[in-house]
């Protein structure tokens, strides 16, 4: 059985020996879709889990459900300090019903989950493999222009400081894609580099070349 890390509520994320359910079998396969708001985790993330007959996870999704509340107002009426306890929380559970669903799981995380502080640490003590979708900042700005309920993004300014501020985190992940292309390009680029493998039900996951 395979050790998973737990959660914290003072630190949100540590990584332990406590298994989390029957823990994260190498036989659930699982992988994480991370990136800056507007790189496309969420479009990317539905069509390659289509491809690979995979189930699709938003995790902002689970926390809007866990909250009642769409993610602005979480913002606004709890605080963002609140929003990420939450999203450690719905983080780890989804990780559980990946494991208890025995079924291979593509999960698109949040914009500043990755950020957050032991988030890739934790990831990399359950062996879930982190896939970076990356685009140029001007790419992801005139996205993001376009886009309504990203509490983050108030002007050109504190964008560019915000994405600053999270690539080095970006860049801890197992692999990087460019994503400013066309969301079929870059599924297709994410089969070509090995990290899935697909087959139905018997689809598979694989982690070969890791970022320099």
């Amino acid at each position: 059985m395979s050790a998973v890390p737990t959660f914290c509520p003072s630190r949100r994320f540590r990584v332990t020996t406590t298994p989390l359910s029957r823990g994260l079998s190498p036989r659930v396969p699982i992988l994480c879709l991370a990136g800056f708001m507007g790189s496309g985790k969420t479009t990317v993330g539905t069509l390659l889990a289509r491809q690979l007959a995979w189930r699709f996870v938003d995790l902002d999704d689970r926390i809007e459900e866990s909250a009642g509340l769409p993610i602005p107002q979480i913002f606004e009426r709890l605080g963002e300090a609140y929003f990420r306890q939450l999203e450690a929380d719905q983080l780890r559970a989804a990780l559980g019903r990946a494991s208890e669903l025995k079924q291979g799981t593509i999960l698109a995380l949040g914009g500043g989950t990755y950020a957050q502080s032991g988030c890739p640490e934790f990831l990399r003590s359950a062996g879930v493999p982190v896939l970076w979708l990356d685009s140029p900042i001007e790419v992801l700005l005139s996205r993001c222009m376009t886009m309504t309920g990203r509490p983050l993004f108030r002007d050109e300014a504190s964008f560019r400081a915000l994405h600053a501020q999270r690539l080095p985190s970006y860049q801890l992940a197992d692999q990087r894609v460019d994503s400013s292309g066309e969301p079929a390009e870059i599924v297709a680029q994410i089969l070509r580099l090995g990290i899935v493998a697909s087959g139905g039900n018997q689809a598979h996951l694989v982690v070969e070349k890791p970022l320099p």
